[in-house]
């Protein structure tokens, strides 16, 4: 009887657990939250996902300000606006106009790590070698996704480096190809005196024709405040440990990542397997999921527990091996999880 408590209370947490991630958060509570969230990356990411997907841009804006107000090094700071923006990206339902702010909003002097780590970390079409994404594929998500930054960045100071520095992020992301994205990119910007210099701006902090790579003449454009050291904001801000497949989506339907449903939580950990169009669980069924066959059930010749129609008493038990690592083959073999 314990037991059955046990079981049907962790059922009922499991169910439960969508319906809070979904709970939205009104203006005033994430205002609370903006301080927070400018100290902490984790709660920035727990905050966004519960923020509306109309408010998440105006959010982040109040992040950035808050963490421009911090005191501390160039470095320090450097550190907090990538960790912070990239716990706003993975976290949000609107990728893109999260992104759009990211570049808007991020003073310019620090985009300079933002763009390269965000290239490798989030947006790369070789994040996810399982799914390979075609040439033609990623340019239609970037400069899709170029087209939302452009816009909401022509309002922002400095408009010109900003979009170069958005259109530089997704030229990384590419790994080279296709050819003449640099071209495609700088004919998307809005800003008409940035589109004369933009093309040789990601040149030279790409390290072109043989020279070290250098973000000089696109941050004095800008007059932009002091590059930060990047080797001690990687030591600040810390190795990534996983690498995030965001590039899709940038383009998923309604603006909702799968990260935003219960289907996609956990990696589907949360839906009943049983359930029509749930997804298909892996082969390695090392995950602990509570499908798999009972131990005790490995044991016992008769079958044990009941089903639909009663009890499956004096029923062949399909499982039954005599002991652990009998050399008798059962009708049925041992599942795979079963470690002898």
């Amino acid at each position: 009887m314990k037991l059955k408590k046990k079981i049907a209370v962790c059922a009922l947490a499991l169910c439960a657990v969508p319906f809070a991630a979904s709970a939205e958060l009104s203006k005033a509570e994430w205002q609370a939250k903006v301080g927070d969230c400018a100290n902490d990356p984790s709660a920035m990411k727990a905050t966004i996902a519960q923020i509306p997907a109309s408010d998440q841009a105006a959010f982040v804006a109040k992040v950035n300000e808050a963490i421009s107000k911090k005191p501390g090094s160039s470095e320090s700071k450097a550190a907090d606006f990538y960790a912070a923006n990239k716990a706003a990206v993975t976290g949000a339902s609107d990728k893109s106009a999260v992104l759009a702010e990211v570049f808007a909003t991020v003073p310019v002097e620090y985009l300079t790590d933002i763009n390269e780590r965000f290239a490798t970390e989030l947006f790369s079409r070789n994040a996810n070698p399982e799914k390979p994404v075609s040439d033609a594929a990623f340019t239609e998500l970037s400069t899709n996704a170029l087209n939302v930054v452009n816009k909401r960045c022509e309002s922002a100071e400095n408009a010109g480096a900003r979009q170069a520095f958005a259109a530089l992020m997704f030229v990384r992301a590419s790994g080279g190809s296709p050819e003449g994205l640099t071209d495609t990119f700088v004919s998307q910007m809005t800003d008409p005196q940035a589109k004369e210099s933009a093309g040789s701006w990601i040149s030279e902090a790409m390290g072109g024709d043989g020279k070290e790579a250098s973000y000089d003449n696109m941050l004095a454009a800008a007059d932009a405040g002091e590059e930060p050291d990047h080797s001690v904001v990687l030591q600040m801000a810390g190795p990534s440990e996983v690498v995030d497949a965001l590039l899709a989506d940038l383009q998923a339907p309604d603006n909702q990542s799968a990260s935003g449903s219960p289907s996609g939580m956990g990696g589907g950990a949360f839906v009943a397997g049983s359930v029509a169009g749930a997804a298909v669980p892996s082969e390695d069924l090392s995950d602990g999921r509570l499908s798999r066959v009972p131990r005790g059930a490995l044991g016992s010749q008769s079958a044990t527990g009941g089903n639909s129609e009663g009890t499956n008493e004096n029923e062949e038990n399909p499982y039954y091996s005599r002991k652990r690592g009998s050399s008798i083959t059962p009708s049925t073999p041992e599942p795979p999880d079963y470690v002898r």
